[in-house]
């Protein structure tokens, strides 16, 4: 099988998690990187061989060599990257979040126009545990009716991009808060969004929002709250989906323990756990998920999988999950502006 020739564009920490996967998969090969200086793309390809270096977005889009790019830019600058590759006949993963949604209705009807592939990286989704759960759902809890997650990771470099609402306004809510989101798109499957109170903390150098807390209701009844951000001094990663007849459970919905990026735990089995009626923690039902390659990797393979085999049906299904994922993320954004906007005098810097 011919490798997928695949292409970044930006060099951050996350394109550093991304490049090994892509090297060592049996569907795609890293052809070339790019970066705003010369000298930073070839940093950063001198640890894949095989890889070029060149200086800039377009330089790269105009490779032949190139089949598909990986968008790693800051928000700021991901419409306008990924535009000019899909413009250039070039396959799109493109990091999240997005600008706003109607920023992604562009891109996803140029890439329709184009008869591309649009991906998002969102990596759990990739996982088998996401389908074996949402496959499971009515025969483990009946119908879902609530989804509570809880993403927290201690940070405080204000160095660092998640500080700089120029090149990444949304700060938290959209590093984080994006996750949240996703697990509503999949788990509670809502259609509308109709109702939403949120709160949000800044910090006070930056004015970058660094927490977030809120609660959404959507259509039929179903619920959802998000507690996500910076300040809290441990890593969580909590996931919980009630239903009419028993609730699933994660403690590490974003990143797997046993294969996850940030984790590689090998004796920590991947999984959710099952409760229902009055069942006390030594009844509690652990369904393993067991995973032979990590999500991220599998991701790079579904990507290579979903050029390859032309679904244009499938094409929709990652589309469509991307869009409504935005949308939720795009009233959580609005919720918290128009409160800020809402109190004359206001420093919007300051902690809610």
């Amino acid at each position: 099988m011919t490798k997928m020739n695949i292409g970044i564009i930006g060099t951050g920490f996350i394109a550093k998690i991304l490049a090994p996967q892509i090297q060592s998969s049996n569907k795609a090969r890293l052809a070339a990187v790019s970066s705003r200086t010369l000298a930073k793309a070839e940093k950063f390809a001198a640890n894949y061989p095989g890889a070029v270096a060149v200086e800039g977005a377009d330089q790269l889009i105009a490779r032949d060599d190139v089949d598909a790019v990986y968008v790693a830019t800051p928000t700021a600058a991901k419409e306008d990257v990924a535009s000019r590759a899909l413009a250039a006949g070039k396959q799109v993963l493109i990091e999240k979040p997005l600008h706003s949604a109607e920023s992604f209705k562009c891109l996803s009807a140029l890439a329709r126009e184009k008869g591309l592939v649009l991906m998002d990286a969102t990596h759990f989704v990739h996982h088998p545990r996401t389908a074996a759960m949402r496959g499971r759902l009515a025969d483990l809890i009946g119908a879902p009716r609530s989804l509570h997650t809880m993403f927290y990771f201690p940070f405080s470099d204000r160095e660092n991009i998640r500080f700089d609402p120029t090149n990444e306004p949304m700060g938290a809510v959209g590093d984080m808060a994006w996750y949240s989101m996703r697990a509503v798109v999949e788990y509670l499957a809502p259609n509308t969004l109709e109702d939403i109170k949120v709160f949000a903390e800044r910090d006070p150098q930056s004015g970058a929002v660094i927490r977030s807390t809120g609660v959404l209701k959507f259509d039929a009844g179903k619920t959802a709250t998000f507690d996500v951000g910076y300040t809290a001094g441990a890593a969580v990663m909590d996931l919980t989906v009630a239903g009419t007849s028993g609730i699933l459970t994660q403690d590490d919905f974003v990143l797997d323990w046993h294969s996850g990026f940030g984790f590689d735990n090998p004796d920590i089995q991947t999984g959710f756990v099952h409760r229902s009626g009055m069942a006390t923690r030594n009844e509690f039902a652990f369904i393993e998920t067991p995973s032979e390659r990590s999500q991220h990797a599998l991701m790079i393979d579904n990507f290579a999988d979903l050029i390859r085999n032309g679904d244009a049906a499938e094409r929709e299904i990652w589309l469509s999950a991307t869009e409504k994922t935005q949308v939720f993320l795009d009233a959580i954004w609005q919720e918290i502006q128009t409160q800020a906007r809402a109190v004359p005098g206001t420093d919007p810097s300051s902690k809610i």
